[in-house]
């Protein structure tokens, strides 16, 4: 799934949904995209995040990626790992208008750990993406182009669905993963920078045409893919869920404190 860390992407009502789902059948041949729908179009009562956690919290797939950071920096980890994490993000107060904090209390929360020694430390995982030319968002940084405010929902939403987190916990049936759209695009060699950008559909018609090579999408599911970028990033980060799901991760050697970026091949 794409992902937001704004209030407004979770509101009810939206013109331009934001956040969207790619719902991906994989029978271990040729990966088809079964459903591709804006978080707002979620079965059930309550608000669009309250509908997301019951998904999760339900189980009923083999693996999810959503496209946003699960941890924080080692050094800023609380001593209990991941999971204290999880426990001490579930304590902190929502924001304004929002079902998850707001991302300078991650900051906080991981300054009480350890100080920042600068102003933007990155996870391991996103350190080498960095170093690959990927634009990369610091968890510890929560003023402009920040990921302290998408570390803050994730975090949230991933305490609260209570299913078991990749690579802290094992890729049993349910379980979540981290995505990275631009990284995933990088190691396959496509356009990963500027492809956002609401002029250059062009580019994501080459992005299209490299998923097409890998993934059975029908010609109203490339429409959106091609006219919005959210939705092709939610296509895109289901190939996290595909790495987990066959144990194929790029790069993937043993489990970091501060978790890992799931990219196929």
């Amino acid at each position: 799934m794409d992902f937001s860390g704004g209030a407004r992407a979770w509101r009810a009502f939206q013109s331009r949904p934001t956040v969207w789902l790619a719902f991906v059948e994989d029978n271990g041949s040729e990966p088809r995209l079964e459903k591709l729908i804006p978080v707002q179009s979620l079965p059930g009562a309550g608000e669009p995040f309250e509908r997301l956690v019951k998904l999760l919290a339900a189980g009923q797939f083999g693996a999810a990626a959503i496209d946003a950071p699960f941890a924080i920096p080692a050094v800023h980890m609380p001593r209990g790992g991941h999971s204290e994490l999880l426990r001490e993000v579930q304590s902190l107060p929502n924001g304004p208008d929002r079902p998850f904090p707001m991302g300078r209390s991650i900051v906080e929360l991981g300054e009480t750990v350890a100080p920042k020694t600068t102003s933007k430390p990155l996870r391991a995982t996103e350190t080498f993406w960095a170093r690959k030319g990927v634009n990369t968002r610091s968890t510890m940084w929560s003023g402009p182009r920040g990921g302290a405010a998408f570390a803050a929902a994730c975090l949230r939403l991933l305490g609260r669905s209570e299913r078991p987190c990749w690579p802290w916990a094992a890729s049993d049936v349910g379980v979540l993963s981290e995505a990275f759209p631009a990284a995933q695009l990088k190691h396959w060699g496509l356009p990963y920078q500027g492809y956002a950008a609401p002029q250059e559909d062009r580019v994501r018609q080459v992005i299209l045409a490299g998923l097409k090579r890998r993934i059975r999408i029908d010609a109203a599911q490339a429409n959106l893919v091609v006219s919005i970028p959210d939705a092709l990033d939610a296509v895109l980060a289901s190939f996290a869920s595909i790495a987990i799901g066959s144990g194929e991760v790029v790069g993937f050697k043993e489990p970091l404190l501060d978790g890992f970026i799931a990219i196929a091949d």
